[in-house]
């Protein structure tokens, strides 16, 4: 299958929702490991009907692209987003500031489409372990910057990237163009 080039981001138009989404998606090489996960539905299917806001927030947080990999983990009553490789590392704080900072800075969003699995993006996808990191105890944990933002805007839609078929990606457009 032919990798389609990143997605060009048009001028700004008043008229059209502002949507944020996981920069990975856009074509962007800010994962954790340098590469990309770009998205050739979103640039077809949804791309034409938005303002589209690219963001990552473990490479905002100042974590470097590439950086060592992270993991939700159960800590007690917390999840926490801690070094999967790296024992003493811990960015809980930094992803969750990543959340409240983006719903201050853009009171306008109307939706987010995210990084499915992601410890910072994912929404009911990502792997939530035990503090070892040698079992996982849930699959439908949400990344941290999500959760974040979502305690901030409760109502804001989220579309992983896992979930666009046809109609989820109707009923988010919906969604966003009558909040």
């Amino acid at each position: 299958m032919r990798k389609l080039h990143p997605m060009t981001l048009t001028t700004h138009n008043p008229t059209l929702p502002l949507v944020g989404i996981s920069s990975c998606l856009t074509g962007n090489r800010v994962r954790y490991d340098g590469a990309d996960k770009f998205n050739g539905i979103v640039a077809e299917h949804i791309q034409p009907f938005v303002n589209l806001l690219p963001l990552c927030p473990e490479s905002m947080a100042g974590l470097g692209i590439p950086r060592p990999p992270v993991n939700l983990v159960q800590a007690g009553e917390q999840i926490r987003a801690r070094g999967r490789d790296i024992a003493n590392l811990d960015v809980t704080e930094r992803l969750l500031s990543m959340g409240q900072c983006v719903a201050n800075a853009y009171p306008e969003l109307k939706g987010f489409i995210v990084q499915s699995r992601s410890p910072s993006c994912g929404f009911n996808t990502t792997p939530v372990y035990t503090t070892d990191q040698t079992e996982v105890l849930s699959h439908q944990g949400s990344g941290l910057f999500v959760t974040a933002l979502l305690q901030c805007m409760p109502e804001l839609p989220i579309l992983n990237d896992s979930e666009l078929t046809p109609y989820k990606i109707q009923c988010f457009l919906k969604q966003i163009q009558h909040p």
